[in-house]
């Protein structure tokens, strides 16, 4: 039976009817296809299963650090990392999923110490540094997704207990470098990202930083339309920027929180429209 049919059958079963090898098999199995071109048996059987795995508590502490250093690997979340439009960006965006789903279940199990999560903060934030293929949805192969996926690992991350303070800087520079990639968002990777922001607040970002952050991403687009004109890249950004900043606007209104933050965000928002 090959992976596929066997997934779809443990559809119907439960998955604590394996044996205790079969289980290593079905895992090494699952980690060896997790960047399938066949969107079915990657994101509704790969993906899918190791989430129940996960949630149904069949997972020992051994699985929990053996799938995440592969996930974390070269073949994994870095597997050809600055290709753009080919199939290997697959393999890339479901490992950040996997990794995010390790990461929020061990937000209650702390497997991992700071020095563990630490590690995994700075790989994540190399990959989405170095991502290049921005693609959301792919006729045919089904979601890549990467921004949004890699937006998810962020928020494990920033919501991890072990997640150091003195890296809220460094996200907000991903974050940011994620929005001047040259690319136009389309498929709620603004929204995502956004999470990151309200993760990033939870762990006492304090406004004033906010504001010196919305500034800059301001700023630099304006230097972009300073030293381009009104470039194809310009418009792609300004699109990325203005959804994002519309996005955190609300964001922080529904929150009730950082009033001047969004008084700033508006008077930008206004500046490039009038």
């Amino acid at each position: 039976m090959n992976l596929k049919s066997q997934l779809i059958q443990l559809q119907t079963e439960k998955l604590d009817c394996l044996s205790r090898e079969d289980l290593e098999i079905l895992i090494e199995n699952m980690l060896d296809n997790i960047g399938s071109i066949d969107s079915e048996l990657r994101d509704k059987l790969i993906y899918t299963t190791f989430i129940r795995l996960i949630d149904e508590n069949l997972l020992t502490a051994k699985h929990y650090h053996h799938i995440l250093k592969i996930c974390l690997d070269n073949q994994h979340l870095f597997f050809k990392i600055g290709e753009a439009n080919t199939d290997s960006v697959f393999t890339r965006s479901f490992s950040c999923l996997i990794i995010a789903a390790i990461l929020c279940k061990d937000s209650y199990l702390e497997m991992f110490s700071e020095t563990n999560i630490e590690k995994i903060f700075e790989k994540s934030v190399c990959y989405l540094k170095n991502e290049k293929d921005t693609r959301g949805y792919v006729e045919g192969k089904g979601w890549a997704h990467s921004i949004a996926h890699g937006a998810d690992l962020l928020v494990a991350l920033v919501n991890h207990p072990n997640f150091s303070k003195k890296n809220i800087h460094d996200v907000l520079n991903t974050v940011e470098n994620c929005l001047f990639k040259k690319a136009a968002y389309i498929d709620d990777e603004d929204e995502r990202l956004i999470f990151v922001i309200e993760g990033l607040l939870k762990q006492d970002l304090e406004e004033i930083m906010l504001e010196e952050w919305v500034s800059r991403i301001f700023n630099k687009l304006q230097l972009i339309n300073e030293k381009e004109g009104f470039s194809d890249n310009f418009f792609r950004i300004k699109f990325n920027v203005v959804n994002f900043l519309k996005t955190l606007y609300f964001s922080l209104g529904f929150q009730d929180k950082c009033y001047k933050a969004r008084r700033l965000i508006d008077d930008y928002l206004k500046s490039l429209f009038y």
